[in-house]
């Protein structure tokens, strides 16, 4: 194996959201340059999932998290939308064992192949944590190695040019068992590959199928806890959060005792707009996407064009998705600036009912975008 290997054409630009911007540069490395946004709008993974288990947390060593709000449904996979719109084979592999995933990885980097990695971000030597926060869903780029040195070269969504990692903190990163199970990155590696025959459908057809997925996500949920009844769940369980987080429990952190509610309270606008979401639940992620088909001529031009209509439909979308974010954003500010002020006693300073009015608001507002965005038609 060559000491020393970088793939030299490969380009990395500062983005918002680690899988959107692992995707960016991947699709411009095999000749599909696009923004952030439209890498993510493609995927089709807007939505909204709520998850409570506040009731049997106590926050032992492994604990899952008390309560999980997300707005995006599904993460890279082989069935990626956005890679079968471009005519790109999306590969998964994932390795029992570090040190095979490692040498499998030196194959592909080898042939000038590019790998997208899931790792846990504590392991990684760049990152600079007040406290030691554990996450394994992280997506990282790898596009070479200095055996000499012990390091890799990676991508990482927020940081400009290539980081360096020791290749043993690599291994431990991509084989980690803390958190949660289904954040374990198990070694998993995705590698690219354009379809031989070199086809794909117009963009601007594809760019219907993404919105319609997304559509489906809110519209059409398969879980009763995801979309918009997902949405209407979580506004209801707000109004117990007198009873349900008023208890002592563990961070799943640092072990130390806080109450349930601060817990919530702190890890909540970490969901909505700190931890690579682009801010605002993805929302502004994808209000940047309808921005694009709105503004630029990506889905004006060649086949399958849009009609003026249906460009008309962006644009009355826009604002809508805009008020939506704003008020995520205002939810995540609440919890947030009581938590630091308040403590422990956060859960007596805030207003239950208006915070459920919120989230209800922006229930609504998402179901009039949605049932809007329903009439592009594929």
């Amino acid at each position: 194996m060559s000491e020393k290997h970088i793939i030299k054409d490969f380009k990395h630009q500062v983005g918002v959201h680690c899988e959107s911007s692992s995707m960016r540069d991947m699709f411009e490395f095999y000749r599909f340059p696009m923004s952030e946004a439209m890498a993510f709008g493609l995927d089709g993974t807007l939505g909204f999932g709520f998850f409570d288990g506040s009731a049997n947390f106590t926050g032992t060593e492994g604990a899952t998290l008390p309560l999980f709000i997300g707005g995006k449904q599904d993460t890279i996979n082989p069935n990626s939308l956005a890679c079968r719109l471009l005519g790109i084979t999306l590969r998964k592999q994932s390795f029992t064992s570090a040190d095979k995933a490692w040498e499998e990885s030196t194959k592909l980097l080898l042939q000038d192949i590019p790998l997208m990695l899931q790792v846990d971000l504590y392991y990684l030597d760049y990152m600079d944590f007040e406290e030691s926060i554990h996450f394994g869903g992280h997506f990282i780029t790898l596009v070479g190695y200095d055996e000499s040195k012990g390091i890799a070269y990676i991508g990482d969504t927020e940081y400009e040019d290539f980081q360096e990692v020791s290749l043993e903190n690599l291994k431990k990163a991509r084989s980690s068992e803390h958190g949660p199970s289904f954040l374990h990155p198990k070694n998993a590696q995705y590698s690219m590959n354009r379809r031989s025959d070199g086809k794909y459908p117009p963009l601007a057809a594809g760019v219907k199928l993404a919105i319609q997925k997304a559509v489906n996500h809110m519209l059409r949920p398969s879980l009763s806890n995801n979309g918009l009844q997902g949405l209407t769940n979580f506004a209801e369980s707000i109004l117990t959060w007198d009873q349900s987080f008023n208890k002592i429990v563990k961070s799943p952190y640092d072990q130390k005792e806080y109450s349930l509610a601060r817990l919530n309270f702190e890890l909540i606008p970490g969901y909505i707009e700190e931890w690579g979401t682009g801010g605002a639940s993805f929302r502004n992620l994808y209000k940047s996407f309808l921005e694009e088909i709105s503004t630029t001529s990506i889905c004006k031009e060649g086949p399958k064009a849009w009609t003026n209509e249906e460009i008309g439909i962006i644009d009355e979308c826009i604002p809508m998705i805009t008020q939506s974010a704003t008020q995520w954003t205002e939810f995540a500010n609440i919890l947030k600036d009581t938590a630091e002020t308040y403590k422990n006693e956060c859960l007596e300073h805030v207003n239950l009912e208006e915070l459920s009015d919120l989230i209800l608001s922006i229930r609504n507002v998402e179901e009039e975008l949605f049932r809007n965005l329903l009439k592009i038609k594929i």
